[in-house]
């Protein structure tokens, strides 16, 4: 062999050494990071999916959080990391994760807020709770600089506050109670659709409830806009370039430009400084409730632009209507099914009537929200269609899932994974994944007056409220649930309360016969509850 054979050989040994190397270096830099969602066409089919199919996105992300309790998947330009299981679900709930940068996308894209007004909220990173984030300024912002927090804090005194709450379900008792009058008592209707009904129905109770009267009298069609607008609040968080997205902007722009139109004449018919009569009630016709008045003091606070504040509350809309009324639609397709669970449902609202000044029969508000079967089938609606992906940034690098992941990193936990998990919610004969409207009830015994042992039925989480996160949780967490809550149950009461109805037929959108009831609609499932993709026809007659 010759002499100059040897620095060949070495080279190639040291190259392959070097491949070798690499090749280990990447590997196991890849076993530091959590495994990715499989993707036909990388950077792309994932994006695609979520974007049309989100029930199929949830699917493969469900089948992918089987093996690993963290995923990592791209949507366009974001690195996202799924995460499953109650210690890394509750871990982003902390207050070292934020919501703020997803609520900015909104804000922007969905809101379409003003540069100025979006710059207000970037620059303030103190968070939302009373106890300012540690930001690093040399000069801390004062409590009344504090845009995020002044947020929160009205969310607290008006849409957590008992008496607000009350104050703004009895106004929406009210008002839906005269949509139903318009139905002549003996008759019956032959073709209500009961989706159809409650869109529209529901919706206008509950605007005039929260917002007023004024608004509906300014913009005749605000509800209709705003159904539009709901459809495409989620897409156009992304961001999308205006010409891929024409028809989203269009329904935002029409929708935002009511919600500006009725503030101004609202505000100039008001006067939000101390000094209008109808200063601190309960509801009046120009703003409607404290959420609302709250709000205009807020957007003024602040210096608001006016294209900001008709964004502010094209997204309150957003807020108050969009999980209500599907879920109030699911629960009333539910109990029409089955006769037997009509009939108990309507023996226990008749519990919680009582009558008011006008001779009127009405529903005591507590009483009712803690009848058990009516919680319980209230609480399997939302964890049936409540498919949504809670979104939080963390602040500081963090440890999720055995992996350790920089500050800035978006995570995802998908309530479908939970809401589904059979070790937490499937019996023997009845699977996580069926409805089932006794799920949250178990029977006490208790013993009477006279000494006698009954047993009576209690709702119950049964231990399982860390497999249940319809809201969301920590300081993000849902302000108006108290809310929802009453309003769905106040409408599901009165309907069955003062109708019979009789169930004709699932419908398709186009208003044809369907071949099977309704699903999940997929274009759903990220923020809100999944409408039904079906309506339900059904004939009533009102009873008094």
């Amino acid at each position: 062999m010759e002499m100059g054979t040897f620095p060949i050989m070495n080279l190639s040994l040291l190259f392959l050494g070097l491949v070798v190397f690499i090749a280990g270096r990447r590997r196991s830099r890849r076993l530091l990071e959590p495994p990715r969602l499989n993707e036909a066409i990388p950077f792309i089919s994932n994006a695609w999916y979520f974007m049309t199919n989100k029930r199929l996105f949830i699917e493969r992300v469900t089948e992918a959080l089987a093996a690993s309790p963290i995923v990592q998947c791209r949507l366009g330009p974001m690195n996202i990391y799924l995460v499953t299981g109650n210690s890394n679900v509750s871990a982003i709930f902390r207050s070292s994760f934020s919501s703020d940068p997803w609520v900015m996308r909104i804000l922007e894209h969905s809101g379409a807020y003003a540069l100025a007004d979006l710059t207000k909220f970037a620059t303030d990173t103190s968070g939302g709770a009373r106890v300012p984030r540690a930001d690093g300024r040399a000069r801390p912002l004062a409590l009344e600089e504090r845009i995020w927090h002044a947020k929160h804090r009205l969310h607290d005194e008006a849409l957590m506050n008992t008496r607000s709450v009350t104050a703004l379900s009895a106004a929406f008792q009210r008002f839906f109670r005269e949509r139903l009058a318009a139905f002549p008592v003996g008759e019956w209707a032959e073709d209500v659709r009961i989706s159809a009904f409650l869109r529209n129905n529901m919706a206008t109770a509950a605007t005039r409830a929260a917002l007023g009267s004024r608004i509906l009298e300014i913009n005749p069609d605000f509800v209709e806009a705003f159904w539009e607008y709901e459809t495409y609040v989620e897409p156009l968080a992304f961001g999308l370039p205006h010409w891929l997205n024409r028809r989203a902007v269009r329904s935002r722009d029409r929708f935002r430009a009511m919600c500006l139109k009725w503030y101004e004449i609202a505000n100039r018919e008001f006067h939000c400084d101390g000094t209008s009569s109808y200063e601190g009630a309960d509801w009046e016709p120009i703003f409607g409730s404290q959420i609302s008045r709250g709000l205009a003091q807020w957007v003024k606070s602040f210096d608001f632009a006016s294209e900001s504040i008709g964004g502010v509350y094209a997204l309150f809309v957003f807020g108050l209507q969009s999980n209500t009324v599907a879920i109030c639609t699911w629960v009333m397709m539910e109990i029409i099914r089955d006769p037997n669970l009509y009939r108990e449902i309507k023996e226990e609202v008749s519990q919680a009537e009582v009558i008011n000044d006008s001779d009127e029969v009405e529903f005591n508000l507590q009483e009712l929200v803690s009848k058990p079967l009516l919680q319980s089938v209230y609480t399997e609606a939302l964890r049936v269609h409540v498919s949504i992906l809670i979104t939080r940034t963390s602040t500081g690098p963090v440890t999720i899932g055995g992996y350790q992941l920089p500050a800035g990193s978006v995570f995802q936990a998908p309530t479908h994974v939970a809401h589904f998990d059979e070790a937490s919610w499937g019996t023997a004969d009845r699977p996580a994944s069926d409805f089932w409207a006794y799920r949250h009830i178990r029977e006490v015994e208790t013993i009477d007056a006279v000494g006698h042992v009954k047993k009576q039925r209690e709702f119950s989480m049964m231990g399982r409220g860390g497999s249940f996160f319809p809201y969301g949780g920590g300081i993000s967490i849902c302000a108006g649930r108290a809310f929802a809550k009453h309003e769905v149950l106040l409408a599901v009461a009165m309907m069955v309360s003062n109708f019979d109805v009789e169930f004709i037929e699932w419908v398709n959108p186009n208003g044809s016969r369907s071949d099977r009831p309704a699903r999940d609609h997929t274009g759903y499932g990220n923020g809100i509850a999944a409408p039904p993709d079906r309506d339900m026809k059904l004939s009533w007659r009102r009873r008094r």
